[in-house]
């Protein structure tokens, strides 16, 4: 937690009747993925922001937390001038993915990566592609613009950039990563 403060990393937190209910972070620069090594860039910083680790407690996860905290994050990096964030969500987390679905999340490309011992083999749908990892210190670096990938990935009229609503593209471990305009 404190290496995320350290990287410029925002934490919104919720509580509901006085419990912990959930919270969200928010990176403005790059983030370094802590489950495997990899670089995320933002292209656009200025309109870019990275979120991640949005947990929700299990008592609150039928209601309407996970919906607050994104009305939360929306309301501060709308006021900072932010128009997409990028999430790296699970394939493996059916409950997260069905809770961006409900927000709009559109899949703009996928991200495997294989460990075995010290080697990382990634295979991305987008540059680099391809990577070979074999110490701790290579690592692919994934540049993320929004305008780009959502004309080329999705195939979607210029005109409909920005979106007042909430897509999203992803990666993935297989991990997906999503792009939500603001």
């Amino acid at each position: 937690m404190a290496r995320r403060f350290r990287n410029g990393g925002r934490c919104l937190a919720a509580q509901a009747g006085g419990r912990f209910a959930g919270f969200i972070w928010l990176a403005r620069d790059g983030y370094d993925e802590d489950m495997v090594r990899c670089r995320y860039e933002l292209a656009q910083p200025a309109e870019s922001a990275w979120d991640f680790d949005v947990f929700v407690e299990p008592d609150f996860r039928i209601g309407r937390t996970f919906a607050r905290l994104w009305d939360a994050a929306n309301e501060q990096l709308r006021s900072e001038g932010v128009l997409w964030s990028f999430s790296r969500i699970e394939s493996s987390n059916p409950g997260s993915i069905h809770a961006h679905r409900r927000l709009g999340i559109r899949r703009l490309f996928s991200v495997t990566f294989v460990c075995i011992g010290p080697a990382q083999l990634t295979f991305a749908g987008t540059a680099p592609y391809v990577h070979v990892s074999l110490s701790q210190r290579s690592r692919p670096t994934l540049r993320l613009s929004p305008r780009v990938n959502m004309v080329r990935h999705e195939q979607l009229a210029a005109t409909t950039w920005p979106h007042s609503r909430l897509p999203i593209r992803w990666l993935s471990k297989r991990t997906r990563m999503a792009l939500l305009p603001w």
